[in-house]
């Protein structure tokens, strides 16, 4: 049966995120343009960029480009560079463009493609853009290449499952349960590893929430005492929506919303400019989904130094 929480919403605080229901099997790989590629203008960096993130999610692995520690990466080397004579004249590029999959924490190579692209325009820009735009990310080649990686992401957790566990357990020792979190959510779901993962996920899950919601709570309620406004209401109102329903603290949350509700009402504030109502709030969400959006969440903050020193 499902468990519902009836809770009251701040309707001009609260924005709702949908997220896309796209199952990547928990496999994170980022795309890493490195800044030793400095003889690349910026626009075709960022298009680079672009292309190695459609390679991965073409392949249905999650994109995380601020916090995995295995990634895609290119490397460009120019091998010819040409004046075509034409009015105006033009530049011509061939490039090698090689891509390697790796472990970026531990600078261990999975493996490596190279591929050959040409590209013409009135000025260098505009060839090597010309030149990236060539890079096809649905090629069959360079989708092997990515499934490779996939899999040598998935050995690396299967081979590996102790240290993980007990890198979560030391950190959620030391109350850093986002943290814990966010290393056990790097484990993908088709690894070995992840029913021993499911076992550590929730007791953090619940420390973690729980630690959030008497946090924002009390930050919510100190901006509702000091002016108990319509600009107060929707501040606090905005704090409390992001608190999860399964935190002990809920049931003061819901206090809370309701009192800010009756106040607002009571000095006739809402005038089309506010409301409130009744929501039901489904929390029959997955605690394992939970945490590892928690996780995920964390991990987007972090940025990682990687070490591909010697990859090429």
């Amino acid at each position: 049966m499902k468990k519902i929480i009836y809770c009251v919403m701040l309707i001009s605080s609260i924005t709702l995120v949908a997220q896309d229901d796209i199952n990547y099997d928990g496999i994170f790989i980022g795309a890493y343009v490195p800044l030793q590629i400095e003889s690349i203008p910026q626009s075709a960096k960022k298009m680079l960029g672009n292309k190695l993130t459609q390679m991965i999610t073409n392949k249905g692995i999650g994109d995380n480009s601020f916090n995995s520690r295995f990634i895609i990466t290119p490397n460009v080397m120019v091998l010819s560079k040409d004046i075509v004579a034409s009015a105006p004249p033009k530049i011509a590029l061939n490039l090698e463009v090689t891509f390697y999959i790796g472990d970026g924490i531990e600078s261990t190579v999975f493996g490596s493609e190279t591929i050959n692209v040409k590209g013409v325009g009135t000025n260098e820009n505009k060839a090597y853009i010309a030149a990236i735009r060539q890079i096809k990310p649905r090629n069959p080649i360079l989708q092997d290449f990515v499934k490779k990686g996939k899999e040598r992401v998935i050995e690396y957790y299967n081979a590996n499952c102790n240290l993980v566990l007990k890198k979560a357990d030391a950190l959620s020792a030391q109350n850093k349960y986002n943290e814990a979190l966010a290393t056990l959510a790097s484990v993908p779901q088709v690894s070995t590893c992840f029913d021993k993962v499911k076992n550590k996920i929730n007791p953090i899950y619940i420390k973690a929430i729980n630690i959030s919601c008497k946090r924002k709570l009390n930050e919510a309620s100190s901006i509702w005492a000091a002016n108990q406004d319509l600009n107060a209401a929707n501040e606090a109102g905005a704090i409390l929506a992001t608190i999860e329903p399964q935190a002990t603290c809920f049931e003061d949350v819901k206090t809370l919303y309701q009192n800010i509700a009756e106040r607002i009402k009571a000095k006739e504030l809402i005038e089309g400019k506010w409301q409130y109502k009744l929501i039901e709030l489904d929390v029959e969400k997955s605690r394992i989904q939970a945490a590892r959006d928690i996780g995920v969440a964390y991990g987007l903050n972090q940025k990682p130094t990687y070490n591909i020193r010697g990859w090429y």
